[in-house]
């Protein structure tokens, strides 16, 4: 009898420990402008309407995040809150954890805070938590909430190529609560730690002219239209490592280096293609579209190491390969 309540017992242990096993879950941000990482107060890039931008300060909030394996199976990570800093690229954000036998395929969260912890007071939080007192600040006060992003930088309003006028988004409020979708088939498996995301600062400033008045807070169309562009318009993309159709690289097109010069002769398969060059750790170094069957590039700035280079068709990997520069 005691054998069988211990064979019991221990049954029940295994079974809550296989059904308890969590898996952790970091995030790491790449920041680019126009295919190359984005420096504050140095890296000049061009938007939609031709106008050159040069950004000061980058910072937006991250919550609400699920994990989708199917429309019917998904993990909502609880309490995760992260605030994405371009002035600390390399950090990777710890945001909580997940089932460990959940293999996903979307991964939802929402650009904001919402809006019960959207009205909570910073100060109960420790500096060290992304809802904590921030220099600069990112709350606005307890009616008003958090900034959900803070964008501020220089644009190049007279012609002269050099940005000038200066410009700040504080976007905040409820209502600004967007919801972003990324797909993660054809990206890396979160098996690699931290999961990597790509952000696309030229992408933030769609359909916005970026003159008048520029200097908006609030929750106004501006606000609103810089918030929806982060959510929703190609602003946060996973990382592309890894070739679901796991085609071979030669097929595609042959590649070869001549000291710091890379060259690439492509086959007839693909019109128009995205070339991108990635380190090991997933920081993007160049990214560039051509149509031509032949693609050449310099590496002069680059230093010796290893490193991946993607053929990507629209938004879908087709293949990459490993070089040493």
């Amino acid at each position: 009898m005691i054998f069988k309540n211990f064979t019991i017992v221990l049954s029940c242990l295994l079974a809550f420990n296989s059904f308890g096993q969590m898996k952790s879950l970091s995030f790491k941000f790449n920041h680019n402008a126009e295919g190359v990482p984005l420096e504050l107060n140095k890296t000049i890039f061009t938007i939609h309407n031709g106008k050159k931008v040069k950004l000061t300060r980058a910072e937006f909030y991250l919550s609400g995040i699920s994990l989708f394996n199917t429309d019917q199976d998904s993990f909502n990570v609880a309490d995760a809150y992260v605030l994405v800093n371009a002035n600390t690229p390399n950090k990777v954000h710890s945001v909580g954890s997940f089932p460990a036998d959940l293999s996903f395929k979307k991964l939802k969260m929402n650009v904001g805070i919402d809006k019960d912890k959207n009205h909570a007071d910073p100060t109960l939080y420790p500096a060290s938590h992304p809802l904590g007192p921030k220099s600069p600040e990112m709350h606005w006060g307890w009616a008003a909430g958090y900034r959900f992003i803070a964008i501020e930088g220089l644009v190049d309003n007279n012609g002269d190529g050099t940005p000038e006028q200066e410009f700040q988004f504080h976007s905040l409020g409820d209502d600004l609560l967007f919801r972003a979708l990324i797909d993660m088939t054809g990206s890396h498996h979160v098996e690699t730690e931290p999961l990597i995301i790509n952000l696309d600062y030229t992408k933030l400033f769609n359909s916005i002219a970026m003159t008048g008045n520029i200097i908006q807070h609030g929750s106004n169309a501006l606000n609103k239209s810089l918030l929806k562009n982060a959510a929703t318009s190609g602003f946060l993309n996973p990382l592309l490592i890894s070739s679901t159709e796991n085609i071979p690289f030669e097929s595609i097109a042959n590649f070869s280096q001549n000291n710091r010069e890379i060259n690439i002769d492509f086959s007839d398969q693909y019109s128009q293609k995205i070339i991108s060059i990635y380190t090991l750790s997933g920081q993007i170094l160049m990214s560039k579209t051509t149509s031509t069957s032949t693609f050449n590039t310099m590496l002069s700035d680059v230093s010796s190491g290893n490193y991946i280079i993607a053929i990507i068709d629209g938004n879908k990997l087709i293949t990459k390969q490993f070089f040493v520069h």
